[in-house]
């Protein structure tokens, strides 16, 4: 097969050509034409130029009537993402595919009696060992994400958080890439990340106002989304909305830590979601919980909250919705982020993240 130029494609058209495959578990040329409005043309030239590149595999569908055999495109399933979490001191590791689906899990045991950056390094070097035991690194790695709790000044190297407040120590960019040598790597916030994942599942959501907003018993943050692109303040900071303070002075954040189930955190979280609706105007707004107790009655008695005791009409309160995948959204979302760099390098060719 001849070597296919991408650069003379629409990078957006190839974009499309790689989640029509990727949602689909198997698609012909002519499903993808039909699902991406472009013409059969453009799709084979694609198609041709992505199994040249080892990402997409092709198998022949034998039809029951007579007449030619059409190829099924599917996503290469040896490629995966790699995603470190340091969200927390239980540093975690994820496998997850082109797909987005989580292939296996690591947990590492802090040792208490190491230090910070000791216990990072044999994190890293027990990650790459279990990876290495089932999977080829090296080969079809497209990159690893690494989740943080709070924001990271690339030029510094830092992150910039109390929550676990040795990272802001530490050079984890530098330390991460010297142990994954030649893979890139990408360090996000995990509520951007997370913000990122759940923002694709609102219908036209590159045409609307979207509010992603994390509430958990430790923390409270958010991420305002206008068409697409993610709204953030110093350093790539989400917005802190936990910080917000009610009339007694007292902060959402604190409120919300001493709730005891999900009827108190709904009373606490009804005026400032009525506030939030006010400035921004968001066309919908996505809610992500993380608890010990059941959430599921939050978000209607968030809409009741809103009609009965702020008078807002029905049609006036944007859509609001429970995250979708309800666990690790940020893992997907820096694979997102991983799968866009790994685009760019196969249509532009290899940035100085993939020296």
């Amino acid at each position: 097969m001849n070597n296919i130029s991408l650069k003379s494609i629409k990078y957006e058209s190839i974009k499309a050509i790689i989640n029509a495959i990727s949602e689909a578990d198997r698609i012909s040329r002519a499903e993808i034409s039909e699902k991406t409005d472009l013409s059969l043309v453009t799709v084979g030239k694609i198609a041709d130029a992505l199994l040249e590149r080892n990402v997409v595999t092709q198998i022949k569908e034998v039809r029951s009537q007579a007449g030619r055999r059409a190829g099924l495109l599917s996503i290469n399933p040896e490629r995966f993402a790699l995603i470190l979490d340091f969200t927390r001191y239980q540093f975690r590791c994820a496998i997850l595919n082109l797909r987005l689906e989580t292939l296996e899990k690591f947990n590492f045991e802090y040792r208490s009696s190491s230090s910070f950056e000791e216990n990072v390094q044999a994190f890293l070097a027990e990650t790459i060992a279990n990876v290495r035991r089932s999977y080829n690194l090296e080969l079809n790695c497209i990159g690893v994400g690494v989740a943080v709790p709070g924001p990271y000044d690339a030029v510094a190297d830092r992150v910039l958080t109390s929550r676990v407040p040795e990272l802001a120590d530490l050079p984890l960019g530098e330390i991460v890439r010297r142990a994954f040598r030649r893979l890139p790597v990408v360090i996000d916030s995990h509520i951007n990340a997370a913000a990122r994942s759940n923002i694709r599942h609102v219908e036209a959501f590159e045409e609307k106002n979207i509010v992603y907003w994390y509430v958990s018993d430790h923390y409270v943050c958010g991420v305002y989304v206008v068409n697409g692109n993610l709204i953030l303040g110093k350093n790539g900071h989400a917005c802190d909305l936990g910080s917000v303070r009610q009339l007694t002075g007292c902060t959402v954040e604190k409120k919300i830590a001493e709730c005891k189930d999900q009827d108190e955190v709904s009373n606490i979280l009804a005026l400032s979601l009525y506030n939030l609706i006010q400035a921004l105007h968001p066309h919908a707004i996505i809610l992500d919980f993380c608890f010990p107790f059941d959430c599921d009655g939050i978000i209607p008695h968030l809409n009741d909250a809103l009609q009965m005791q702020y008078g807002m009409k029905a049609e006036d309160i944007p859509e609001l919705r429970r995250a979708w995948c309800k666990s690790h959204n940020s893992h997907r979302g820096l694979t997102m982020s991983l799968c866009e760099l790994w685009l760019n390098a196969i249509v532009y060719g290899p940035s100085e993240n993939f020296d």
